[in-house]
Formats: structure tokens, sequence, C-alpha cells
């Protein structure tokens, strides 16, 4: 009995090490991004503090049920916690609980955002891509062979469906056709509201091939639910591939041009047909 109980203590151990987050209880959407690591270990330093700030409070908790418990011969001593001590310690309390989460997560935070996050990768190696969500898909944007958007010869695949390579940063500009939604990719820890009247970016970069599910993390309407797209990082021979066959042929009628007639059909039932803007360059 004793060595099985080793045996699970070593388990349960190699579990909490190997646990992406920290604590082996929880199995998060395994991270395939470039920096996915730093969203990670902010969960990890927050999860860890105030998992023994709570464990002090219970202990403390305990010991007091304990001592100062109804009993024969004791009698209760009525505080209203108010003298300078007490102050005092609820100030050190609270001084110790700011300095050491709130401080320590926000310099980790806007150390990562100024490192990746806000530093937007420049060259041609940049894969750009336009994102428009509508009630109740996501629609996306490539370049066409004149490598500019919103003219003629840009790609834009069926809806749902978004294909990178490994391996090169992907810049996403994002704009809503509708209400509030959000770009949502939990395998790459990055997240990105589309605000109406707003251009909203970001980029991430995906270190193993793979398909990984898209979510819309904010509430657009009573059909939400279908907000589910899908992220497919190809090889660069795949994904060149794949774009080769977004090209329209001459002679082939654009699968969507029965869509758009108004903007109310484009908005229910498919994507609208006139949608895209000018990449804004991001300095």
């Amino acid at each position: 009995m004793m060595n099985q109980l080793i045996q699970w203590l070593k388990i349960q151990k190699d579990n909490f090490k190997n646990a992406s987050w920290g604590l082996w209880f929880i199995d998060p959407p395994k991270d395939v991004s470039l920096d996915g690591y730093r969203i990670d270990k902010v969960i990890q330093y927050t999860d860890l503090v105030i998992t023994i700030y709570f464990s002090i409070v219970i202990l403390t908790l305990l010991y007091f049920i304990v001592k100062y418990r109804s009993r024969p011969g004791h009698k209760a001593d009525y505080d209203h916690g108010n003298s300078k001590k007490h102050v005092m310690a609820t100030l050190g309390v609270g001084l110790l609980v700011f300095f050491s989460v709130d401080t320590v997560i926000e310099t980790m935070s806007f150390r990562d955002l100024k490192e990746a996050f806000w530093n937007f990768p420049k060259g041609d190696d940049v894969v750009r891509i336009e994102v428009m969500p509508q009630q109740f898909a996501w629609n996306f944007r490539y370049a066409g062979p004149d490598g500019k958007f919103n003219t003629d010869d840009d790609l834009v695949p069926t809806q749902n469906q978004m294909h990178i390579p490994v391996g090169k940063p992907v810049v996403i500009q994002i704009a809503p056709w509708d209400v509030i939604h959000s770009f949502y990719i939990p395998n790459f820890r990055v997240k990105q509201d589309a605000t109406p009247g707003m251009i909203n970016a970001m980029w991430f970069q995906a270190t193993e091939t793979g398909e990984f599910e898209i979510a819309c993390a904010e509430l657009c309407g009573n059909s939400h639910y279908k907000m589910k797209g899908y992220l497919t990082v190809d090889s660069q021979e795949d994904y060149e591939n794949w774009l080769l066959s977004l090209a329209p042929e001459d002679d082939e009628e654009d699968e969507w041009d029965d869509w758009g007639d108004d903007e109310e059909t484009a908005a229910s039932d498919g994507p609208p047909s006139n949608w895209g803007w000018a990449w804004k360059e991001i300095k």
C-alpha cells in the first residue's frame, strides 16, 4: 500500500512539472506558437502566487477556528479591528499582495507586449491576412499577385477556412461586418477584438503544422455558437499550392456571385460581395 502511494505521488509530481500552466489538473490547448509560452508563464505565476496566498488564508482560518472556539472557561473578546496594529497589518498584507501579484504581472505583461506582441514583424516573409467576421462566420482575404489588398486579384477562400505557412510570421488585420466579434486561437494564445469602425491588428507565428480551431470570444448574437473556424498550418509548399487553388479561372464563375445583392442578405446568409480594405501599415 505504501509503495502504491509513493508511486502515485511520483506520478503527480511529474504531471505537475510537465503541466504547461503549472497545475496538474489543467489540460490547456497545446501551444504551437512562437510566443505562446509568454502567456503561459504569466498564468503559471498567477496560479502559483494565488495558490500560496489561498493556502495561507485557509490555514489561518483553521488555526483561529481551533484557537478561539467556544469552550468552558473561555470568554469572548469583542474587537472592532480598527486599532493601529490592525490597520497596519491590513495595509501591509494589502501591499504585499499588490506588489507580489499585480505589479509583477503587469511588469511581465508589458515586457512581453514590447518584446513580442507589439513588435510587429516587417519584411517580405510576413504573411498578411485580412479577417472580417460577420454573423455568423469568418471571412478571410489574401493579397493576389499584385501584393495589394482590396483589388480584383485578391484571394478569398471559403468561409471559416484559414491557411498559413509554418515558421513564418503572420500579421492579421481585422474589422467586423456588423457587431463586435473576437478572433481567438487558443493554440496560439492570441485573441483580438473586431470592433465596428476600427481596424485592429495582431501577429503570431506557428511552430508546427496541423489543424486548429478558431473561436469567437465575444457574444455576437443568438447563433454565436456557429462562429467556429479552422486554421490549417501548412508546409510552405502546401501553403503555396493552396493559394494557387484559390486563383479564379478566367472562365470560372465566382461561387459567391449570387451573394451580396443587399447588405441584409450578405450579413445573414453569406459573405458580403464587397469587403476588404487597403492594408494599413503598422509603424
